[in-house]
């Protein structure tokens, strides 16, 4: 997560290709990726023309997917061109790719907008992208396009934070992928807590630890990504503290005040007494960490319960928010996912606009996530993408499905400071906190560290995109 990079080579090679030929589109459209036809011009062969065009001429669409989810995004597109006859939709998409990284996927898109290839919308990574996107000038501002009722459809989504900046909606939140304490209440059971009272505090987590650790003492009781710091956010946030002066482009790093201290300190805490794994936690060997109980819980996506549900369908998997440092406060988590984006370069900007305002509806919201089951999808295929970012939708799916009731967590989540220089912040952090936790280095040290290295990649940021900063 949060690796920002601006077009390189390499990807702007594969990225030529990506939109020419990676496409699986819905029925037999015109070539994608031409040039927007200028005013006064005939649209080129075979592409369609712009708004204005001729009586009974559909709506040509373009719709890159970057972020997966396919069968939900093919069914959603041929819905809606079967309400709207008088639109067609090219479907794009980077996933169909072996194993693009969400950086390619950016370079990519980035690379492509920058070539003036037509992408009328793009499914994005909404916690860098849009602000990638805004560096590069390669997106339009949506309250232009959509007036008032953009503005209102974000506030009324989860997720929300990452896509107003500077008095502008840049995107719309699609998909939800909050991060939560997700813990084996069976094993719970089975060493004497109670499941139904996961860890709320710090003191909380100490004590569950503790007893699980010398119930089994080959188990880890709490597993935590030694190298990730999207995940410790939660934690830091919960504790009362924050690594910057404010969430979206930061201008100061705040690494050294108490809470930040406290917090690193806590994970050295949690090292230190073997309470957390020394092996990293990856995607490919997380699953069979907490099936095999060599995990009790594990600090990670909430709809990571889905897939557990369906691979160890006898044990009890739950997820709760990430423990506070004290009592009564009210938490807060990092949320990931997708994001709605129209690129500088789409040709039909109102229609595209149409178009997402519809898909993160409460209507096509049910659809995708299989409330209302017209579209067909099997439980597979919903579960294939992260939780709703519609409020309605999260709320019916945890009140009516089992399968999904621990899986969506409805708690406001916070952007984590992304700025142009995030991806190397990010690195200098991930390189702290594994020293922390592997080699019990000094936290204040660490931390000061980080903080000055930090606040020269701050500045240099500022220097490098002024109309960002303004």
């Amino acid at each position: 997560m949060f690796s920002f990079r601006l077009t390189r080579l390499a990807a702007a090679s594969a990225a030529a290709f990506l939109l020419a030929a990676c496409g699986n589109g819905s029925g037999s459209y015109p070539p994608a990726g031409q040039q927007p036809a200028q005013p006064g011009q005939a649209a080129p062969a075979g592409q369609a023309a712009p708004a204005g065009q001729a009586a009974g001429q559909k709506i040509h669409l373009v719709y890159f997917n970057a972020r997966g989810g396919e069968v939900a995004e093919r069914k959603l597109v041929e819905r809606y061109m079967k309400d709207h006859p008088d639109v067609e939709i090219e479907y794009l998409s980077a996933t169909s790719m072996a194993g693009p990284s969400d950086t390619d996927a950016i370079a990519n898109l980035i690379f492509n907008i920058q070539a003036k290839k037509v992408v009328d919308v793009a499914k994005i990574e909404v916690s860098r992208t849009p602000l990638d996107l805004m560096a590069a000038d390669a997106t339009k501002e949506l309250t232009a396009i959509g007036g008032d009722a953009v503005k209102k459809r974000a506030d009324d989504l989860l997720n929300n934070g990452y896509v107003i900046v500077n008095n502008g909606v840049w995107a719309l939140p699609y998909e939800y992928d909050p991060f939560g304490y997700v813990y084996n209440a069976t094993l719970f059971k089975d060493v004497g807590l109670d499941p139904d009272k996961p860890p709320q505090t710090w003191d909380e987590l100490r004590t569950v630890n503790a007893a699980i650790k010398a119930k089994m003492p080959n188990t880890w009781p709490q597993c935590h990504p030694i190298k990730n710091t999207a995940k410790t956010l939660p934690y830091l946030w919960n504790a009362g503290g924050t690594l910057w002066d404010r969430d979206v482009l930061p201008t100061k790093a705040l690494f050294t005040t108490p809470p930040v201290l406290a917090t690193y300190n806590f994970l050295g805490e949690l090292a230190q007494k073997q309470w957390i794994n020394t092996d990293e936690i990856t995607g490919d060997n997380q699953l069979q960490l907490m099936i095999s109980r060599k995990c009790a819980a594990m600090d990670t996506s909430t709809n990571f319960t889905l897939g557990l549900q369906t691979n160890d369908g006898k044990t009890d998997w739950r997820v709760a928010p990430p423990p506070s440092m004290n009592a009564n406060s009210q938490p807060v988590t990092f949320g990931g996912g997708s994001a709605l984006a129209i690129p500088a370069t789409a040709a039909h900007p109102k229609e595209a606009m149409d178009f997402i305002m519809w898909l993160t509806s409460d209507e096509a919201q049910s659809l995708k996530y299989g409330v209302t089951k017209d579209l067909g999808l099997s439980p597979d295929d919903v579960a294939a993408q992260a939780t709703p970012v519609s409020k309605s939708t999260s709320e019916t799916l945890k009140n009516t499905d089992p399968k999904w009731k621990q899986a969506i967590l409805i708690i406001p989540s916070r952007p984590a400071g992304v700025s142009p220089a995030y991806s190397k912040i990010y690195d200098i952090l991930a390189a702290a906190q594994e020293r922390i936790i592997r080699s019990g280095a000094n936290v204040q040290e660490e931390m000061a560290t980080a903080q000055q290295q930090s606040q020269t990649l701050l500045d240099q940021s500022i220097t490098q995109y002024p109309t960002l900063y303004k």
